[in-house]
């Protein structure tokens, strides 16, 4: 996060929150590609230096972050899983930040060590407090020391108030460790320091360090198992799209197939047609002069009498004998006739 200056005093804190880029860009978490990219352009339009300056520099590094992790499909389900989880610990109370403030004032450049008291330990003593009054302060509710701003003294006065505290209940840590540290020391529960010296309360057995190992792991654990939900959804959508592809693909074959058998392809079909149309109105006009009857009348006549179903064009009698048959036909006529 962004320093605040006080007093000269430049002030930071240890922070592991995941910047939520859904909400950055102003789109849903199922949000897909080409919605992404045209929020981050939209979004990189006003950082730009031409129309920001500088001071749209840090916005568009996290922007180029945020696309470029949302547009890769595993970058984006690890990082909605850590989102996710993050979500989780805010009714944990777990802001992913030290509650002790980082400073720089008597800090050393790139110093990344910070002091931590273990208050399940701390007998109330204040002799840290009197040591490095800037950095250490009691805490009411228990009793207890705790740390309020790092490196506000020197090493050689906080040394002298680890070096004071009868229990040794203050330590030097990595500051990436203080936001779990100070995190479980909140939050397990604690008796007063009277109430434990008077023996009314258990003796607390809690060690910080183990809490904090264990909180930790529990929220990797968390993270990998809601990836590896998310991944396999993934999968199971690929495989179902592909699948809906294929069977597209398949169908669209099939239909092909089925066009080019009935000719549908085939730029000869349509003169066959013509052609076959041809023929059949030859041969009804050559059926309508030897009977004198039109072939669709004789049609239904003979479909009424026989039962017959197919068309007699499409008979399996020849042309030629239609004829012979026809002109044999008109003899017998004539000769009734005389």
């Amino acid at each position: 996060s962004s320093p605040t200056v006080r007093a000269g005093m430049e002030v930071h804190q240890a922070d592991t929150r995941v910047v939520d880029f859904y909400e950055l860009l102003g789109v849903p978490e199922d949000a897909d590609i080409k919605t992404i990219k045209r929020a981050y352009y939209d979004l990189a339009l006003y950082c730009h230096p031409d129309r920001s300056g500088d001071d749209g520099h840090d916005l568009c590094v996290v922007l180029n972050d945020a696309y470029a992790i949302l547009k890769d499909p595993v970058q984006r389900e690890a990082y909605d899983a850590e989102l996710a989880v993050q979500r989780e610990d805010d009714l944990d109370e777990f802001t992913g930040k030290a509650y002790s403030k980082w400073t720089t004032r008597k800090a050393a450049p790139g110093e990344t060590r910070a002091v931590f008291v273990d208050e399940f330990t701390c007998i109330g003593c204040k002799q840290c407090v009197w040591a490095a009054p800037a950095t250490f302060r009691m805490e009411d509710e228990h009793g207890r020391s705790r740390v309020y701003a790092q490196w506000l003294n020197s090493e050689e006065d906080i040394d002298c108030a680890i070096a004071s505290c009868p229990v040794d209940c203050i330590h030097w840590v990595e500051k990436e460790q203080l936001p779990y540290l100070e995190h479980v020391t909140r939050f397990v529960d604690k008796v007063s320091v009277g109430i434990m010296q008077s023996g009314q309360g258990r003796t607390s057995v809690t060690d910080p360090f183990d809490a904090a190992y264990a909180y930790q792991k529990f929220r990797e654990r968390k993270i990998e198992q809601r990836r590896l939900k998310l991944e396999e959804e993934r999968r199971n959508r690929e495989w179902a799209e592909a699948n809906a592809r294929e069977k597209e693909a398949k169908a669209g074959g099939d239909d092909a197939a089925a066009g080019s058998a009935g000719g549908a392809s085939d730029p000869d079909a349509f003169s066959r047609r013509r052609d076959y149309g041809k023929t059949v109105g030859r041969i009804k006009e050559t059926w309508a002069a030897g009977t004198g009857v039109k072939m669709e009348t004789m049609k239904r006549r003979r479909w009424a009498d026989s039962g017959a179903t197919i068309p007699l064009e499409r008979a399996l009698v020849p042309l030629a004998e239609v004829e012979r048959m026809n002109a044999e036909s008109e003899k017998v006529t004539v000769t009734t006739s005389r």
